[in-house]
């Protein structure tokens, strides 16, 4: 069965993906070293069997019980996905959506052996929070039109449903925005990332 946690505000901030405090404090807490990726905002999914250098990737998949994986957000969906033996952690923002990186995560773990797959959505920005321009609403809306809730907000939780249909997804809802406990660049403008952390 599959451990999992969001951190919160109160953690402290994990936006650097190298080794530091809160990481050293973190992987104390988990009891196992944690593998964290340099985000980019693609569809790169990298499968980890040992800890290794930061990866450049919004993806990582292992079926390694001795290892942690985690993914570092503030308004974007901190998707932890797992089955008995594989897990994944992927960064998933509108950028993330339009390059179906939950389907290339998916996808991986199916090549790993995974059969029922199901994920957790951490905290994120709500659809009632995520106001866009037109451009940018018609662009994402065209390729998934499930984050068309209202003009020029985007609903990206929907949008993760449409492109994972097999999957059994829970979402937390809990709003970054709106919710002073959690790192919000659209609230604040600040730099600080909570992290969402799974492992066998």
């Amino acid at each position: 069965m599959a451990r999992l946690l969001f951190t919160s505000r109160n953690f402290g901030s994990l936006a650097d993906p190298s080794p530091h405090q809160n990481l050293a404090q973190l992987t104390k807490l988990i009891g196992k070293p944690i593998q964290i990726m340099n985000q980019v905002h693609g569809n790169q999914v990298v499968v980890v069997n040992e800890p290794t250098q930061v990866p450049e990737a919004d993806g990582l998949v292992t079926a390694n019980k001795d290892l942690a994986l985690a993914v570092r957000v503030a308004d974007c969906l901190p998707l932890l996905m797992y089955s008995e033996n594989v897990v994944a952690a992927v960064h998933v923002g509108r950028k993330g959506l339009v390059n179906k990186v939950s389907r290339y995560a998916f996808d991986q773990m199916k090549a790993l052996g995974a059969g029922q797959i199901r994920a957790v959505v951490g905290p994120h920005i709500c659809a009632s929070c995520y106001e866009v321009g037109p451009e940018l609403y018609a662009q994402i809306s065209k390729s998934n039109p499930a984050t068309a809730v209202k003009v020029n907000y985007l609903d990206l939780y929907a949008g993760l449903v449409e492109q994972l249909p097999e999957v059994g997804l829970s979402n937390l809802h809990l709003c970054t925005k709106e919710l002073p406990d959690y790192f919000s660049h659209r609230a604040s403008g600040e730099l600080g990332r909570q992290v969402g952390v799974i492992s066998l």
